[in-house]
């Protein structure tokens, strides 16, 4: 069974990038995959996905597109899952081809990951940062997998109509030369954020969860930003604090 063996494969980062593929898993990103615009492979279905009457539309749903949907043994399908309670769904989809050029004429802000490595947190990153505006999401070297199943889930469809970027790092600093984006980054040791006013075009670069910002991207940043916490706790969340942050720092914010 060619799906069922690929989809294993796909739990390897090599595999995804040499295939160009991705895996889906859960019903609510199965959702979103079916109403996206992206090209799917095809589907497994364990016996689950017919319990519910969800499950059962959105195997429709995919059948609808000409889809293939193939049934599969509930120990097959767990040989080939990733994720915590995938709910019966497994889909195979081509990776949209996203990269940091052109760019809108109304692009203003983009989120910046740098080695930010749990795949909870990243999935999370990606779905606020298309929720507050940005314009795309780069994740630098170190950062985990942007296709990443559990990564993929997290985010709950935003990869889907949302541009994910993997960028060198040098590649990134010459995009933000080229096309005006000034580079900020967030620090506990930064300025407060509400006492600063963004420029028309920011990146902002969140680090990694316990090592915070790598050198070479703070040495390259224009501004430091945090925000002023309780001393009752010591940091914040990444994904939780960039939120904040984009929210404080969207083009149109006060």
């Amino acid at each position: 069974m060619r799906l069922l063996t690929l989809a294993r494969d796909l739990s390897r980062r090599k595999a995804r990038e040499r295939e160009g593929l991705f895996v889906v898993e859960g019903v609510r990103a199965g959702e979103e995959l079916a109403r996206s615009p992206l090209e799917v492979i095809g589907v497994l279905a364990a016996p689950q996905l017919a319990e519910g009457e969800r499950g059962a539309r959105l195997r429709s749903a995919f059948a609808g597109r000409g889809i293939a949907v193939t049934d599969v043994t509930d120990r097959e399908f767990q040989s080939a899952a990733q994720t915590e309670s995938p709910q019966g769904v497994l889909a195979v989809a081509r990776a949209p081809g996203y990269s940091l050029d052109p760019v809108p004429p109304d692009a203003s802000r983009i989120l910046v990951l740098d080695a930010v490595q749990d795949p909870g947190n990243v999935g999370t990153l990606i779905r606020t940062a298309a929720a507050l505006g940005t314009w795309a999401t780069v994740a630098l070297p170190g950062t985990v997998d942007v296709w990443n199943a559990k990564v993929v889930r997290s985010a709950m469809g935003a990869h889907f109509h949302y541009p994910v970027v993997h960028a060198s790092w040098e590649a990134l600093r010459d995009f933000c030369t080229r096309r005006d984006f000034a580079l900020w980054g967030a620090d506990m040791g930064g300025a407060d954020v509400a006492s600063l006013r963004a420029p028309a075009r920011c990146a902002l670069a969140v680090g990694n969860e316990g090592s915070g910002l790598s050198p070479r991207v703070r040495a390259a940043l224009a501004q430091c930003v945090s925000l002023p916490i309780s001393p009752v706790v010591e940091s914040l969340n990444v994904a939780v604090a960039a939120g904040i942050l984009l929210y404080k720092l969207r083009p149109d914010a006060p």
